[in-house]
C-alpha cells in the first residue's frame, strides 16, 4: 500500500536534475502522432483533444514524482494549471485543474447560468453544454409527458435556450435524453477531464474520462476560465478478474462495491477499475459501474481505455477519436507497479447478482439470500412496480437483455404481473431499440415507455397506485433509493439492481422470486425456468440517432437577448450575498439538530420542487424539510428559540433572518450525500445561515457550502455531536479561522455552564477569501475589478 504521505521536498530537488529528461520526452512528443488536430466531438468545430499538452504536463509531473502513476492521477496531473509548481500529495493538496468541458442538466443549469450572467462575460471560455432531462414528469407515457413538460416549463426552457445561444453553449432540447447518456454518446473521450453539475457525471468514466460531479458555482469557475480546485483524491483500486455469465451483469459490480465501501467509503477518492476482467465488459457496462460510484461518495470512477471503448467510439461515429486515443494508449491506463491507497479484488466468475436497499444504496444482498432478507426484515413482499432505464442502465445492451427476458415470458404466455416502466436514456437508444424491436417487445410485455428523461429516478413520477404512507416495494435499475426519493412516499421500499433482475421479478410480482433457481408457471400451468438474458452490446445495424434535438449556438450572438421577468415564480436574478462582518458570531440558535442520514434530498427535495430551481427564494421553502429533528424525531417541525413556538424549518429560518439572527445546523455523518445540487447550500445561505456543523461531510456538498460563503465545520471529536442539545445556543469564533487550525464553538446550554468544543475545517487560503467576501462569486467579481 502507498505510504500515507507523499511529500515532494525530495521530488522537487530531483526535478531540476531531471529537467533534461523532461525536455527529451517533450522533444520526442513534438513530432509524434499527438500533433494531430482531432475534434472533441462531432458538434463543435473548434474544440480539439490536446493529448500533446497532456503528455507534456505528465512528463513534468513524472520528473517530479519519480514513481508509477495510477490512471486517475495521469488524467488529473495532465490537466494541472501549473504542473511545475503544483503541490501534489494524495488526500492533502488542493489541485488547480483545467477541465476540458463543462456539462449542466436543466435543473442545475438555471442557477449556474444565472451566476455566470452576473460575472458579466460575453461567452463561456470553455466548451459547455446544457441538457434538458430533469423537468419532465412521468405520468402517462413518453410523447404526452414530453408535450406536457414543454408546455409547463416553457419559461425555463426559453430562458435556457436563449442563454445558451447568447453565451455560446450547446443546448440539448427536452426529449434528447439524460445528460449522462448524451455525454457518453457524444462528448466523452479517453483521458479527458469533465465537470458536470450532476452527481452521476462519472458515467463518462466508462470511456476512460475523469468526469466529476460538482455544484453550479464550480461550473461557473470553469465557464469563466478560472482554474478548478479539487482536493487531490486518494485512489481506490478495484481489480477485476474472471468473466461474468448468466444473470450477472455489470451493475452487480458496483452493487457489490457499494456493499464493501458503504455510502461514505469512497469519499475523497477516485475508484479505478483495472485487471483482466475489465476486457470482458462492454463500454456501456463500464459506464453503469462508474455512474453508480456516486453512491459510495467517490469523486469519480474510471476504467482504462481498451478495445471495448474503441468499439463504442467507432459505433457512435467517433472512430477518429478512438484512433487518436490508441496513439496515446500508454497513458490511458495505470502504470505497471502503480500503487493504490486501498485495493479491492472481485472475481467476476464468482460474482452473484445483487439487490441493494431499501432506503440506502449500500445495503447489498446477493440474490441467493434476498428472499430470506425480505422475510427477516418484514419488507413488503409483493412487488408493486418495476422500473428500468435511467442514466444508469438504459444502453442498447441493457434494453436488449431486458427484452430477451420479456420475450421468454411472452413465449410462455406470461406478461408483467407488476406495473412496469421504461425510461430510455437517450433519443438515440429509444430510436434504435424501437427500430430493432426491443421496445415493441417491452410494450407487448405490459411495459410503459416513458420520455427520454430522468423521470421516476429523481422523483419526477406522478405515482397513483399507492397512497402516501402506504408500505410497498418497488425495484429499479436506477442508482439511488433514499427514503421517498422516487415517489415522495417515505413508506416505499425502493430496491436497486440490474435491469435483468427487475424484469424477472416483475414477471413474478414478488420479491421472493429468484430467476436463477425458481420456476414460473406458463399459461398452461406447466413449470418453466427463465433462460438467462442475452443481447448485443451494440446494435448490429448501427445506431439510429432519431430526432434532431440539438441546438448549436448561432454564429451571431450579439442580437440574442436573455429575458427574466421580475414577476416570475420560476426564475430570479441573483443578488450578491453580504460579506462577513469580521466579527465572531454570538448567541446563534441551532435551527435544527439533524439526526441520522441527511442527504441533499432531505436538505432540498427534488420532485415537485424542481420547477423552482431557478428561483432561490421560492425553492428555499423546501430547505431541510426532510431532515429528522433530534428534538422530536419529526421532519419539518422545529422550535423557534425567540418565542418557543414550533413551525416548519424554512419558516423559522426566515423569522431568524428577519430579526437579524444568524443560525447554525448540527448534522450527523456524511451530511449532504447524494445529488450535487447546490441549492442545498444556497438555501441555508439565503435564509441567513452561518455554519453547518457535522460529524462529516460528503465532498460535493462541503465544497458547495464553501462556495456560497458558509462555514462547513466538523466536530474535531465526532462524539461531541452528542453533547449538543437542539435548544442550545452557540458562539462561532470566526476570527480564529486560519488554514489548518481548528476553531472554537462556545456552547451555551439552556441550563448549566457554557463549554467549548473544537471544530475542524478544510479551508485553504483561497477558500477563506470566499467566506470573507461572502461567496466565491463575490470573490470573482472583486478580483475582476482589481
Amino acid at each position: 500500500m502507498m505510504a500515507s504521505r507523499q511529500l515532494l521536498g525530495v521530488a522537487r530537488s530531483r526535478a531540476l536534475g531531471s529537467a533534461s529528461l523532461g525536455l527529451r520526452r517533450m522533444a520526442t512528443v513534438s513530432d509524434s502522432p499527438l500533433d494531430k488536430k482531432v475534434r472533441q466531438n462531432n458538434w463543435e468545430d473548434n474544440n480539439f483533444i490536446n493529448y500533446k499538452k497532456m503528455s507534456e504536463n505528465l512528463a513534468i509531473v513524472r520528473s517530479r514524482l519519480n514513481r508509477p502513476l495510477t490512471f486517475a492521477e495521469k488524467i488529473l496531473y495532465s490537466h494541472l494549471d501549473d504542473p511545475h509548481g503544483q503541490d501534489i500529495e494524495r488526500g492533502v493538496s488542493y489541485l488547480k485543474l483545467r477541465p476540458d468541458r463543462v456539462a449542466c442538466q436543466d435543473a442545475t443549469a438555471q442557477m449556474a447560468i444565472l451566476q455566470f450572467m452576473s460575472a458579466g462575460m460575453p461567452s463561456v471560455a470553455n466548451p459547455t453544454t446544457v441538457h434538458c432531462d430533469h423537468l419532465i414528469e412521468a405520468q402517462i407515457g413518453g410523447a404526452k409527458d414530453l408535450d406536457r413538460a414543454v408546455s409547463i416549463n416553457k419559461e425555463v426552457y426559453d430562458f435556457l435556450s436563449s442563454a445558451c445561444a447568447k453565451y455560446n453553449i450547446g443546448f440539448w432540447k427536452p426529449g434528447s435524453g439524460i445528460i449522462h447518456q448524451i455525454l457518453l454518446e457524444n462528448y466523452a473521450f479517453p483521458g479527458g477531464l469533465l465537470i458536470g453539475t450532476d452527481s452521476h457525471t462519472p458515467n463518462a468514466g466508462g470511456l476512460g474520462m475523469a468526469a466529476i460531479g460538482v455544484g453550479g458555482a464550480d461550473a461557473v469557475d470553469v465557464m469563466a476560465n478560472l482554474p478548478w480546485e479539487l482536493k487531490a483524491p486518494k485512489v481506490i483500486g478495484v481489480k477485476l478478474t474472471g468473466q461474468m455469465s448468466g444473470w450477472t451483469a455489470p451493475k452487480d459490480i458496483i452493487l457489490k462495491v457499494a456493499g464493501i465501501l458503504t455510502v461514505k467509503g469512497g469519499t475523497g477518492a477516485i475508484v479505478e477499475y483495472h485487471g483482466p476482467g475489465v476486457e470482458t465488459i462492454s463500454a456501456t457496462g463500464m459506464a453503469t459501474v462508474c455512474n453508480m460510484g456516486a453512491e459510495i461518495g467517490a469523486t469519480t470512477s474510471l476504467f482504462p481505455f481498451n478495445d471495448r471503448a474503441y468499439e463504442y467510439l467507432a459505433a457512435t461515429k467517433r472512430k477518429d477519436i478512438g484512433d487518436f486515443a490508441r496513439s496515446y494508449a500508454k497513458e490511458l491506463r495505470e502504470d505497471e507497479g502503480a500503487e493504490y491507497d486501498q485495493l479491492i479484488e472481485i472475481n467476476l466468475s464468482e460474482l452473484e447478482p445483487h439487490i441493494n436497499g431499501p432506503f440506502t444504496p449500500d445495503l447489498a444482498t446477493p440474490i441467493s439470500k434476498f428472499s430470506e432478507a425480505v422475510k427477516a426484515n418484514g419488507w413488503p413482499e409483493e412487488l408493486k412496480v418495476g422500473l428500468i432505464g435511467s442514466c444508469t442502465n438504459s444502453s442498447y445492451e441493457d434494453m436488449s437483455r431486458a427484452a430477451s427476458i420479456a420475450r421468454d415470458a411472452l413465449d410462455h404466455g406470461l406478461k408483467a404481473k407488476s406495473q412496469f416502466f421504461v425510461s430510455p436514456g437517450s433519443e438515440q437508444v429509444r430510436a434504435t431499440t424501437f427500430r430493432d424491436g426491443q421496445l415493441k417487445t417491452i410494450e407487448e410485455f405490459g411495459g410503459v415507455v416513458l420520455a427520454n428523461a430522468c423521470g421516476p429516478c429523481i422523483g419526477q413520477w406522478d405515482r397513483q397506485d399507492v397512497k402516501k404512507g402506504e408500505a410497498n416495494s418497488i425495484i429499479s435499475s436506477f442508482n439511488r433509493n433514499f427514503t421517498g426519493r422516487n415517489d415522495g412516499n417515505p413508506a416505499t421500499h425502493s430496491f436497486v439492481t440490474s435491469p435483468d433482475l427487475v424484469v424477472a421479478m416483475t414477471i413474478a410480482g414478488s420479491l421472493h422470486f429468484n430467476p436463477l433457481k425458481d420456476t414460473l408457471k406458463d399459461k398452461d400451468g406447466n413449470e418453466f425456468t427463465l433462460a438467462a438474458p442475452s443481447g448485443n452490446s451494440m446494435p448490429p445495424s448501427g445506431y439510429d440517432p432519431g430526432q434532431d434535438t440539438y441546438q448549436a449556438p448561432p454564429k451571431d450572438r450579439n442580437t440574442v437577448s436573455v429575458q427574466v421577468s421580475p414577476s416570475s415564480d420560476r426564475l430570479q436574478i441573483l443578488s450578491p450575498f453580504n460579506a462577513w462582518d469580521g466579527k465572531d458570531a454570538v448567541d446563534c440558535p441551532i435551527l435544527i439538530k439533524a439526526q441520522g442520514k441527511t442527504t441533499t434530498d432531505h436538505i432540498s427535495m427534488a420532485g415537485p420542487w424542481l420547477k423552482y430551481r431557478g428561483h432561490l427564494d421560492n425553492i428555499s421553502n423546501n430547505m431541510l424539510i426532510g431532515a429528522i429533528n433530534a428534538a422530536n424525531g419529526e421532519a419539518n417541525k422545529v422550535k423557534n428559540q425567540t418565542d418557543d413556538s414550533w413551525d416548519a424549518v424554512p419558516a423559522v429560518a426566515r423569522d431568524y433572518k428577519a430579526k437579524g439572527i444568524k443560525w447554525v445546523v448540527i448534522g450527523d455523518w456524511n451530511y449532504g450525500e447524494g445529488s450535487s445540487r447546490e441549492h442545498a447550500a444556497l438555501e441555508p445561505r439565503h435564509l441567513g445561515g452561518l455554519a453547518i456543523i457535522t460529524r462529516s461531510f460528503a465532498r460535493i456538498h462541503e465544497t458547495n457550502l464553501k462556495k456560497q460563503g458558509m462555514l462547513p465545520l466538523t466536530f474535531s471529536d465526532p462524539a461531541d455531536y452528542d453533547k449538543i442539545q437542539p435548544d442550545d445556543k452557540v458562539d462561532i469564533l470566526c476570527t480564529e479561522l486560519a488554514v489548518g487550525k481548528p476553531i472554537t464553538m462556545r456552547v451555551h446550554p439552556q441550563s448549566g455552564e457554557s463549554f467549548d468544543i473544537k471544530l475542524s475545517h478544510t479551508f485553504n487560503e483561497g477558500q477563506l477569501q470566499w467566506f470573507r467576501n461572502g461567496s466565491a462569486l463575490n470573490t470573482m467579481a472583486k478580483n475582476a475589478k482589481n
